[in-house]
């Protein structure tokens, strides 16, 4: 899980370098960073548990979890729901996608200029039928300024 820092979020606030050096070490930890490539890559930047951990091979599930969590803790990452598929065997119900603070912190550290690079593998990746069905099940929308950040079409998300 991601350290807690012992100064206060007035602190942090009061200084923008130390905010800054403390966004940095959570977007490049190892498992953090793999996770975020994985998102920007995805085709409608939500992605199943299953699915990130496909991309994720050299890591335990357990860690890429927790890894998850500290991501969304950060409010960098939120769980969508999708009910609907909670009745259909076989498809995701929840996802992983960027919050709007996600989406501002990802521009702010020019990670956005990867997107198309990060698409590009992932189309290009190899995926068993489970991930494939998992890429294409149906998913809840994205809010629109994260829709817009990321370019996904209404009809995609």
């Amino acid at each position: 899980m991601a350290e807690i820092s012992p100064h206060s979020n007035a602190d942090r606030e009061e200084n923008p370098l130390e905010r800054q050096r403390e966004l940095m070490e959570l977007l490049s930890q190892e498992t953090r960073h793999s996770i975020i490539q994985t998102l920007l890559g995805h085709p409608a930047a939500l992605a199943s548990a299953d699915e990130i951990n496909h991309f994720i091979p050299n890591k335990s599930r357990k860690t890429v979890q927790e890894q998850l969590e500290a991501l969304v803790e950060a409010e960098v990452l939120t769980i969508y729901d999708y009910p609907p598929n909670k009745d259909t065997r076989g498809l995701p119900w929840k996802f992983y996608g960027f919050t709007e603070r996600g989406a501002d912190i990802l521009g702010d550290f020019n990670y956005l200029k990867g997107v198309p690079i990060a698409r590009a593998v992932h189309q290009k990746t190899r995926k068993p039928k489970k991930i494939k069905r998992h890429e294409t099940a149906p998913r809840p929308p994205l809010p629109e300024p994260v829709r817009v950040t990321f370019r996904i079409d209404k009809k995609e998300a």
